[in-house]
């Protein structure tokens, strides 16, 4: 995996793992499958970055959990909004982990941040865009501030926000 060879070199390796887009398939029959796969690589990881590329609907959109954080952070060209399966088995996961790490804590979903980024205009760039966001993640070692992993696109006169939820 060139990605994860590539973290390894900036010493990022301890600190970023990265989920498998064939294990994020998180339709209605396939949830539990996906819950299993994300509570057992956040368990044996213990990393505290994750970054995984999600495909939905023909698009691909970009998933951040920082599980010691409690924060799962949305990056989508298209400004699409997680859709509700993904999102349960996420909240279902790092609510279950927190649980674990912190048992005197009260269980509560995780904190959403969607980061606006510049539009895709065509019907085919969003891979692009997951791979220029993983890049600038790693190289910039972003673990917190996610608008900086839109930084670059300022010079086509991106706009960028968060949106909490």
């Amino acid at each position: 995996m060139y990605i994860h060879e590539w973290s390894q070199i900036f010493s990022q390796g301890f600190m970023y793992a990265f989920l498998e887009p064939q294990s994020l398939v998180c339709s209605k029959d396939r949830r539990s499958e996906c819950e299993q796969y994300l509570e057992r690589w956040l368990k044996e990881s213990d990393r505290e970055v994750y970054i995984g590329p999600y495909f939905h609907q023909e698009h691909w959109q970009l998933i951040i959990l920082c599980p010691r954080q409690h924060v799962v952070v949305w990056f989508c060209s298209l400004r699409r909004k997680p859709d509700m399966h993904i999102k349960a088995t996420i909240n279902s996961v790092m609510t279950k982990l927190k649980k674990t790490l912190s048992p005197e804590t009260k269980a509560v979903a995780p904190k959403w941040i969607e980061v606006k980024s510049h539009v895709q205009t065509g019907c085919y760039e969003c891979g692009y865009y997951i791979m220029h966001w993983i890049w600038n993640i790693i190289a910039s070692d972003i673990k917190s501030d996610w608008s900086m992993v839109c930084i670059n696109f300022n010079t086509i006169g991106t706009e960028f926000l968060y949106l909490q939820y």
